[in-house]
């Protein structure tokens, strides 16, 4: 079964998202989503999440908190999805991966149409388990 790490990074209460490439080969194409990816052999969800982090927006977590894992039944997919605060300067993020990256608060989330099935409750999961 694949597995895949995803970070729920956030600074003053906004989250930051990807707009996934509008690729049919991938899950979700073209819809906002947490920044992460696959979990290759060896690593541990951790790596590979500093890994995808690096690679997606040139910046590494030195923080991180676990909150819990999902079975995303839709990809036969286990997702372990991290607390991840994000201190510094937003405009050092380059995005490296998708078509835009950008800061949402949760009322942003609730009028938006392209987000991937259950991100908001997700959301409010982490924020309940993260305390953030």
């Amino acid at each position: 079964m694949k597995q895949v790490a995803k970070a729920i990074i956030h600074q003053n209460r906004e989250y930051l998202l990807q707009l996934r490439d509008d690729n049919p080969v991938i899950p979700y194409p073209d819809y906002w989503s947490f920044f992460g990816g696959g979990i290759e052999p060896g690593e541990t969800p951790w790596q590979a999440l500093q890994r995808e982090l690096e690679e997606e927006l040139g910046w590494q977590p030195k923080d991180e908190k676990y909150l819990y894992e999902w079975y995303n039944p839709e990809y036969f997919c286990l997702i372990y999805f991290y607390n991840v605060p994000f201190i510094g300067n937003r405009q050092a993020l380059v995005l490296n991966e998708g078509q835009a990256m950008g800061w949402f608060t949760l009322q942003d989330l609730e009028h938006m149409e392209s987000v991937i099935p259950n991100l908001e409750q997700h959301l409010k999961r982490a924020i309940e388990y993260g305390g953030f």
